[in-house]
C-alpha cells in the first residue's frame, strides 16, 4: 500500500467488522483507537537465587516489575507516563450527546456482557468515552520464576510482563513507544535493568462522518433494518483503516453487523445469522445508492 498507492486509489473503503450497538439497531462506526504492544524485560542477577540465603540483599526482577508497571498507571486507571494524554483530542459535544442517547443499561452491561461486580477506568470519565476515545495501558500476562505445583522459593533472575496500550486520535505510535520506553527507564528500581521492547504498532483512526460515503451508507442501514443510523466509536483495531487513511487519504465506513454477545476472541464466538443476510442486503444497497 505505501509502495504502489496509485494502484490502490479509491474514494473510500468499506469494512464489515465492527458491530452493532444493539440487536436491530444500525450502527456505524466511525472512530477506532489502535496499539503499542510489547513486552517489559526486567533483569536481575545472572541466575535464580535461594530466596532464603539472599533475601534481603538479592534484587527481585517480579517485584520490581510489579513497581514499574504501577508507575506507569494508577489505581483509578489514569496513565502516569509523561506526555501520553497531549495529544488526546476530546470527542464533540454532538458526539457526546449522541453517546448519551443510545439505549444502555449500565447494570445490564456489567452482569451479562463483561461479568464483573464493578467497572473500573478514570472515575471523572464516562463511561462510553473512557472505551472508545480515552488511551488505555493493560497488563496481558507476567512470566518469571516458578510458577508450577508446590513450592520453590527462588528469587527469579528475570521477569517479562506483556504490556499494551490502545491509542486514540490523534496519537502517533512512534511518539507513544519513546514515552513508555522512557517511563519504563525512569521507573526501574535500583539492581535491576529494565527494557520496553516492541512487538508490534498500529495507528488509531478517526473519519469524519460528514461526507458522502458515511451518509449514503447511514441511509443504507437504515432502509434495511427500518430505524435510524447510530454513530458510534470501537475501543478494538483494525490496523488496515489507519493505513489507508495515512497512505491512501480515504475514509473507511465501518459498516458492522457483529452484536455485543458475539464473544469476540472466546471460543464460542458467533454471529448471528439474520445479521449476517441483512448485512449482505444493506452492502448491496449502499453501492446502490452511491451509484444513484
Amino acid at each position: 500500500m505505501k509502495s504502489k498507492p496509485a494502484r490502490l486509489k479509491a474514494d473510500a473503503a468499506v469494512i464489515c467488522d465492527t458491530e452493532m450497538f444493539a440487536p436491530d439497531l444500525p450502527t456505524l462506526c466511525v472512530g477506532l483507537r489502535d496499539i503499542v504492544y510489547g513486552e517489559l524485560h526486567v533483569q536481575g542477577a545472572r541466575q535464580d537465587l535461594h530466596s532464603g540465603i539472599y533475601g534481603g540483599a538479592a534484587p527481585n526482577p517480579m517485584m520490581a516489575t510489579a513497581e514499574i508497571l504501577t508507575a506507569l498507571k494508577d489505581r483509578e486507571g489514569h496513565i502516569k507516563i509523561p506526555g501520553f494524554y497531549d495529544r488526546v483530542v476530546e470527542p464533540s459535544a454532538k458526539e457526546r450527546e449522541a453517546w448519551a442517547r443510545l439505549p444502555f443499561d449500565v447494570e445490564e452491561y456489567k452482569e451479562k456482557e463483561v461479568g464483573v461486580r464493578e467497572l473500573v477506568g478514570e472515575p471523572e470519565i464516562p463511561l462510553f468515552e473512557r472505551m472508545w476515545a480515552r488511551p488505555t495501558l493493560e497488563v496481558h500476562g507476567i512470566r518469571g520464576g516458578f510458577i508450577g505445583e508446590g513450592a520453590k522459593t527462588v528469587i527469579p533472575a528475570r521477569a517479562v510482563a506483556k504490556v499494551s496500550t490502545r491509542l486514540v486520535a490523534d496519537q502517533r505510535p512512534d511518539e507513544a513507544l519513546k514515552q513508555i520506553q522512557a517511563a519504563v527507564k525512569a521507573a526501574c528500581p535500583k539492581g535491576v535493568t529494565a527494557e520496553f521492547k516492541l512487538i508490534h504498532t498500529a495507528a488509531p483512526s478517526l473519519v469524519n462522518p460528514d461526507n458522502r460515503f458515511i451518509e449514503m451508507s447511514a441511509e443504507a442501514m437504515k432502509q434495511v433494518f427500518g430505524k435510524e443510523t447510530v454513530y458510534i466509536r470501537s475501543g478494538g483495531s483494525i490496523p488496515i483503516v489507519g493505513a489507508f487513511d495515512e497512505f491512501l487519504g480515504i475514509p473507511s465506513v465501518m459498516m458492522g453487523f457483529g452484536l455485543p454477545d458475539d464473544n469476540l476472541h472466546a471460543p464460542n464466538e458467533k454471529l448471528h445469522l439474520p445479521n449476517f443476510f441483512r448485512g449482505i442486503e444493506a452492502v448491496a444497497r449502499y453501492l446502490e445508492l452511491l451509484g444513484a
